[in-house]
Order: structure tokens, then sequence, then C-alpha cells
């Protein structure tokens, strides 16, 4: 059993493994472990709001954080749950560019495909939403329930703040059928630039639909 709560600093490194096993299938030293810890906190204090699933020995096992468009509300899209560590992060870029983190090979062969994948988003083919879902990850051996638990509560938020149009990035290298099965109706296509074959693909979920069932049925 897990529960859903918000993500507290604390939380970071678990984030790390959460990412780490969400993305990546190599074996990581300490090294990496320093580099995915760093990535999961910057890519996490960038996002409005983040929710973690936490077990009952309080293990965080996964993590979902999203980001309001400020065409939709520049309120909500200044607002940040968690707070920002600029120094941290022009520390991490800094030692990430110089290539000082000292990755493992296997891990830094993997890391290069990912950051690459991370280059074929474009804000065009992303289109214009509410709230984009940015991140969702969790743990291997804790997935039967629990990111169906994590984009609940994310749409639940989504709804509350009273947002219509929830969309993501990923890709056919990606679990894209989990949000196929979830509700999200692919809305872009774009092939990669390498040339590989892979697609990028936006998925998209309308709040709005259900805001109108329930005024006219509640």
């Amino acid at each position: 059993m897990f529960t859903v709560r918000p993500y507290k600093e604390e939380d970071a490194a678990a984030c790390g493994d959460c990412f780490y096993e969400g993305f990546f299938s190599c074996s990581v030293d300490q090294n990496d472990k320093i580099l995915l810890r760093d990535y999961a906190q910057i890519l996490i204090e960038k996002c409005n709001f983040t929710y973690v699933a936490e077990t009952e020995d309080h293990q965080v096992v996964g993590f979902i954080c999203g980001k309001y468009d400020k065409r939709f509300s520049k309120a909500l899209a200044a607002q940040y749950e968690t707070k920002k560590h600029y120094g941290r992060w022009c520390k991490m870029f800094l030692k990430f560019y110089l290539k000082r983190y000292k990755m493992s090979a296997p891990f830094q062969k993997q890391f290069d495909a990912f950051f690459r994948q991370l280059q074929e988003r474009d804000k065009e083919t992303v289109g214009k939403c509410d709230l984009e879902l940015v991140a969702l990850s969790s743990r291997r051996n804790y997935r039967k329930g629990l990111g169906t638990a994590l984009v609940t509560q994310f749409l639940n938020r989504a709804k509350a703040d009273g947002a219509d149009r929830v969309r993501l990035f990923t890709n056919t290298l990606a679990s894209w059928e989990f949000y196929e099965k979830r509700g999200f109706k692919k809305v872009a296509e774009k092939p990669f630039q390498d040339g590989s074959g892979n697609q990028s693909l936006v998925y998209e979920y309308v709040l709005k639909e259900e805001h109108e069932y329930e005024k006219h049925h509640l």
C-alpha cells in the first residue's frame, strides 16, 4: 500500500532513484546517483507542483510533476510549491557541461541517449495547453496501480485549479500505452531528427468535458 502526498525537499534522492528506474536499465555507481538526484531535484523545482507516492514504511517510490502555462493562469504559473535552489542549479549545469559528474560508461551512454530524446521536444509540437504533465516515474517493483494513483491525483489537482487541457510529451521508446489506457488521446507526432524511425508523441487529456458533465448531472 502507498499514499500520495506533496513532494518535500528531502525526497530528492528517492525521486532520483525513481527517475533512474523509470528511464534507464544499466547498473549505476555513486557518481551516477549524484547526477540522478541533482537532475530530479532541478526538474521538480522547475515545476509548479509535484506529488510523490510513499509506502507504509516511508519509501518514496514514484513521483509526478506539472507545470502551468501562463496563458492559462499567470498566478498559477508563478506559484511554485517547492523552493528553488538557484545556486544548486548553476552548479549542476556547470558540472554537467564541464563533464565533472564522472558518470560510469554504461550510464553515460544511456543518459546521452535520454538527453538527445529531450532535445526532440519543441513548443510547436507540444502545442497549447493549460497544464503540462512534465514527468511521471516510479520504482519497478511498485508499479501496479501506482502510476494510475499518481495520474489520478494529478488530474484532480488540474480539475480543482480549473484547468481544461492537460498535455504531455513522450515518444515511442517510452510507455505511451499507459496514457492511452487512462484516457489520454494522441494529438501530435513527429519523427526523430536522427532518422531512427522513432516518433515524438504528444498526448492530451480534456477535463472540460468532465466539467460540463458534472454541471448538468450533479
